[in-house]
């Protein structure tokens, strides 16, 4: 995927959604991390009846695979989160929206079916952040995702 997303993207969004944080440590080390998974074949065994479904909360979805929140998606596409929200409801997962999307709240809500958690910094100001909860909460995301790891805004 990163390297169709090269071919297609203008090479400032590439930039953009290539990056990490900081240094880019962790992303290295994650990275290096997932090379080390291994993928065992199976044979001769039955897999007519895999399973892979899971419950996160109480919310049945497809595998244990949820859309991380990432910001500015219309950089990549013109329906932005509203289409990743499509393609959460139709895989059967769920979305976590940025709070730093390019669709509001509302717009990704009425969008689909799709089950969505929300992503909050909370900010010095906490009745900013009481209202974004609130906006969350009136358009159906079923639960938060705090972060945390953000010096400041």
């Amino acid at each position: 995927f990163q390297e169709l997303a090269r071919k297609a993207l203008p090479k400032v969004y590439y930039d953009f959604f290539a990056g990490a944080a900081e240094d880019e440590h962790t992303s290295r080390e994650n990275t290096k991390a997932f090379s080390r998974i291994i993928i065992r074949p199976r044979v001769l065994v039955d897999v007519s009846q895999i399973d892979t479904s899971i419950s996160i909360l109480g919310h049945h979805i497809s595998a244990p695979i949820l859309i991380a929140p990432t910001s500015l998606h219309k950089l990549a596409h013109p329906e932005g989160e509203i289409a990743t929200a499509k393609a959460a409801a139709a895989s059967k997962t769920i979305m976590v929206l940025s709070s730093s999307s390019t669709s509001s709240l509302e717009e990704v809500a009425s969008s689909c079916d799709a089950v969505r958690f929300f992503q909050l910094y909370v900010l010095k100001n906490r009745d900013v952040s009481a209202w974004l909860v609130k906006r969350a909460e009136i358009s159906g995301y079923k639960a938060l995702v705090v972060t945390v790891d953000r010096p400041r805004l």
